[in-house]
């Protein structure tokens, strides 16, 4: 059921008429469950037993381990989680990708296996809602957070739906204080709820899927070495498609929860006008990154005790690499992570030794620098997009070798690639320092609905979309 059907229209007209017609707090919290529910049983009603698998073991877990303030004593239920969670995870995202890589291991010994085809599905949003529940148990594990005693208050934390399939991934110690008693909706937070679904909407529907998509599905559809001209407008094309798809789908979930009294974390901060690929980072998809900050980086660094240069350097590597894992069970994932370690840790080192520069606080030069980001991203794109290696590979042969697929975009689309990439900098660069909502309410009224007009002019325009938000596929 995406955001951006006529299925999920009836489903939020359902969802919102039942919610504000109940009065009790209770009722209205089971409700949302049921609904939540429903809404992940839409794609795939037998996996909504791995969710109910996860939200109980978790919250079994998370009960024993706040009988005892011993963390020895606490060690096995969180392993328990650890165990329960991660194993179902591996399971359906990456036994296919170990079965075909020891496959291809036993061939190059000279064992001749082939072994069965890997038919099981990938449950949608595994990913999330996996990492959600176990940043609950791994806090009360640390003393960070005590548990709900609601199982129904977990049950609707782990399922929410407006975050469920794609984040952010929310940390319990946020959202589960908004399920103790009814929030209070205002007439400007629920206006602003909408205001954030019609944006999401409009750079999912009329940007990611209306301008990219096509342009962008029409390059990788191509073989051989494209002309360098392609290549770049590849890359420029799936960065902005990236961009309004996941950005997009965010505000959206944040804008529902509004609707509904809750707040959701923020997931994107104008991450094209970072000065630096940390810095981007910090800015993309921020509720994963932070969650692997916390829950991996950091205890990393721990470990390795000594916070040498070099221990941070492998900390971050470990991070970087896993991460590109977890987007996706395939090598071209794994070297896109080692790809953004490299650049970071180039960073890192650069700022070590020459960070104390005078040139680097010229103002007349930060442009540059945000550029050198931005492209610096976007060269990733062939390793994130690509169906394989082969393809990727190509990509980035064009910059050394002549073209053998004389493929060029047309001139409206490079047109329109440009200018909403010059667009989407130029709002980036005005939001870097400042605050979108603040931002959006400065916009006098008049000006403000004539947008929104337009913009929800344009989603109907589009039309239902068949396309899936990128990150489901996560």
């Amino acid at each position: 059921m995406l955001f951006n059907s006529y299925l999920f229209l009836i489903f939020g007209i359902v969802v919102f008429t039942a919610y504000f017609a109940v009065s009790n707090w209770r009722a209205r919290k089971v409700f949302l469950l049921l609904m939540s529910y429903i809404f992940y049983a839409a794609w795939n009603a037998p996996y909504l037993l791995l969710i109910l698998f996860s939200t109980v073991i978790d919250f079994f877990a998370g009960r024993k381990m706040a009988q005892t303030e011993s963390r020895k004593a606490r060690l096995p239920y969180l392993i328990l989680s650890l165990a329960g969670n991660l194993g179902v995870l591996s399971y359906f995202k990456y036994g296919g990708f170990a079965v075909e890589n020891f496959s291809a291991a036993l061939n190059l010994i000279g064992v001749q296996y082939e072994p069965m085809p890997w038919s099981i599905l990938l449950p949608v949003g595994i990913s999330f809602y996996t990492f959600q529940t176990l940043s609950y148990t791994i806090e009360i594990y640390r003393g960070n957070l005590k548990p709900t005693k609601s199982l129904l208050d977990f049950a609707l934390f782990v399922t929410f739906f407006p975050q469920l399939v794609a984040g952010p991934i929310v940390r319990a110690r946020k959202f589960l204080p908004q399920l103790v008693s009814a929030p209070k909706i205002t007439a400007e937070r629920f206006g602003w709820g909408l205001n954030l679904v019609v944006f999401g909407l409009f750079q999912k529907v009329a940007i990611a899927d209306g301008i990219a998509a096509p342009i962008v599905n029409e390059i990788y559809a191509q073989e051989g070495i494209l002309p360098l001209s392609t290549v770049l407008l590849g890359c420029i094309g799936f960065s902005i498609q990236i961009l309004c798809d996941f950005s997009g789908y965010s505000l959206v979930a944040i804008g529902l929860a509004a609707c509904l009294g809750f707040s959701l974390p923020e997931n994107f901060r104008a991450p094209y006008a970072a000065l630096g690929y940390s810095d981007l980072w910090r800015r993309w998809h921020i509720s994963m990154s932070g969650w692997f900050r916390d829950f991996l980086y950091s205890p990393l660094r721990d470990i390795l005790k000594k916070k040498s240069l070099r221990n941070i350097i492998i900390a971050q590597v470990i991070t970087l690499v896993l991460s590109g894992l977890w987007h996706g069970a395939a090598w071209t994932f794994v070297v896109w992570g080692l790809y953004n370690a490299i650049v970071i840790v180039t960073e890192l080192i650069l700022k070590q030794y020459i960070g104390h520069w005078r040139f680097w606080k010229y103002k007349f030069l930060v442009p540059i620098y945000g550029l050198i980001t931005y492209w610096l991203f976007a060269f990733g794109a062939p390793l994130f997009r690509g169906e394989t290696f082969g393809q990727a590979a190509d990509m980035y042969r064009t910059f050394v070798l002549p073209p053998e697929n004389h493929f060029y975009v047309g001139t409206v689309d490079r047109f329109l690639l440009l200018i909403c990439i010059a667009t989407i900098f130029l709002v980036h660069s005005y939001l870097r320092t400042r605050s979108f909502e603040k931002v959006a309410y400065a916009i006098p009224i008049p000006a403000r609905v004539f947008m929104l007009t337009g913009m929800m002019l344009a989603i109907i325009l589009a039309g239902e979309s068949s396309q899936e938000f990128i990150y489901f596929q996560f």
